[in-house]
């Protein structure tokens, strides 16, 4: 049998992740507001994880800043090895009072059922520098 076709199915044969998400709905508390966030995935990469398609929307703590919107693509369920926890990375556009591009990365964790608990850092040309926690549920 072929080298190359017994490693391609082995390959193929590992799962992206334990928690793979078809959707997913959050709310976040970050160090420059609070807020929702929401998407869904395109398609699953072997090995690596998934790809989708996020949106969020941030309340700013104080009146006198701006609220921000956020619109990405983002690679999920990035599996962890001998952890219960997964990683993601997000890029996109974002706009606060002027457009921007964003670039985002954190972990994921269970909690209960579909719920789980994320940790992330962001870092956005319209809104600098940032980082959050939050709750979220997957489909």
């Amino acid at each position: 049998m072929n080298p190359r076709f017994l490693l391609m199915a082995a390959v193929l044969a590992l799962p992206c992740s334990a928690s793979a998400a078809t959707a997913w709905a959050g709310v976040d508390a970050t160090t420059k507001g609070y807020g929702v966030h929401a998407g869904g995935s395109v398609f699953r990469v072997p090995v690596l994880g998934t790809l989708g398609l996020e949106g969020a929307a941030e309340k700013a703590w104080r009146r006198t800043s701006s609220n921000r919107f956020a619109v990405g693509a983002t690679l999920r369920d990035i599996n962890l090895p001998i952890t219960r926890v997964d990683a993601f990375a997000a890029a996109g556009a974002e706009y606060t009072d002027r457009f921007g591009v964003y670039a985002e990365g954190g972990v994921r964790g269970p909690l209960l059922g579909p719920a789980g608990w994320r940790a992330f850092v962001r870092s956005g040309t319209a809104s600098g520098l940032g980082a959050g926690v939050g709750v979220e549920l997957r489909f």
